[in-house]
């Protein structure tokens, strides 16, 4: 059984939410999966992360989960739409920021027959203060059927980077490319992976990259489906994929895991959200599928 069937399936329910979401317990985690006839999907409270999303039709998810994740309090999911804030990379502890492994809630579910929305929201606590000494309001929304948007929304007297730490799913990395990347980037490995068109990307070896003006649009063309990512109220698009000897050192990915998936991250790094109190600064990606 796979993951995404394993969490589709578990017993442990604690309520219904609405019609097509339940909230289930998953090992260390509570879970919102949503079965609805345009879609299946989970999200987490933890992190507001977005496990999964699989349109109905789709063979393979196109949000994709890693069959080794660990649902662990406190520790990052592998896989899904990791919510990276208020801060991208290791610049201070933890890595990408506490949001990922804070518990959020549930503020409001609505859904109609073109799919469901839900809003998850997290402000500072004892422990958020502990590492990030500022109040804030930070809001997730989530609206999912044929297409997939996610929208980070937050309020705050600070600047932060962030990013939509996406994992797609893809048949197989060797037979993919990923276009609207624009000219220039920030190389993040010291071997030299040279792109062979300007502004696309193929993949042959480990990839960390930062692209600092790509275009509101990329693409993952694999063989049968091409993946539309159109980012809005971005700055940078981040490229990942761990290639074979990372993989396989990693507890929560299977050793061949990095040909099935590939990170095109809706990012704000190079301009961070500068915050306000009075109103929401927001950045998001809206993703579907183009045959």
């Amino acid at each position: 059984m796979s993951i995404i069937q394993s969490i589709q399936d578990c017993h442990h329910q604690l309520k219904s939410v609405s019609k097509h979401i339940n909230q289930v317990h998953y090992d260390e985690h509570q879970l919102l999966v949503i079965a609805h006839p345009l879609c299946q999907a989970a999200i987490s409270l933890q992190g507001a992360h977005l496990l999964y999303w699989q349109p109905t039709n789709e063979d393979i998810p196109v949000v994709w989960l890693s069959e080794k994740a660990l649902f662990k309090k406190g520790k990052a999911i592998r896989g899904g739409m990791p919510v990276c804030w208020p801060w991208f990379g290791n610049t201070l502890t933890p890595a990408h920021g506490f949001a990922r492994t804070t518990d959020w809630h549930l503020k409001n579910v609505a859904e109609t027959e073109e799919g469901v929305e839900l809003v998850l929201s997290l402000r500072e606590n004892d422990t958020t203060l502990q590492v990030w000494p500022h109040k804030f309001d930070l809001e997730m929304k989530f609206q999912l059927g044929k297409t997939c948007k996610a929208e980070l929304m937050c309020r705050g007297d600070f600047s932060a980077t962030s990013a939509l730490h996406t994992y797609y799913g893809v048949s197989d990395i060797d037979s993919i490319r990923v276009d609207g990347l624009g000219d220039n980037y920030v190389e993040k490995l010291s071997t030299v992976n040279l792109p062979k068109v300007t502004g696309e990307m193929t993949f042959n070896q480990e990839v960390d990259r930062i692209y600092t003006h790509p275009a509101s649009v990329n693409h993952i063309i694999d063989r049968h489906r091409k993946i539309k990512i159109n980012h809005f109220s971005h700055s940078d698009v981040v490229v990942w994929n761990p290639w074979a000897d990372k993989s396989k050192a990693m507890n929560d990915l299977e050793d061949n895991s990095y040909q099935h998936f590939v990170c095109v991250e809706t990012c704000r790094i190079h301009h961070p959200i500068m915050l306000t109190e009075q109103q929401f600064a927001h950045y998001g990606v809206e993703i579907s599928i183009e045959k």
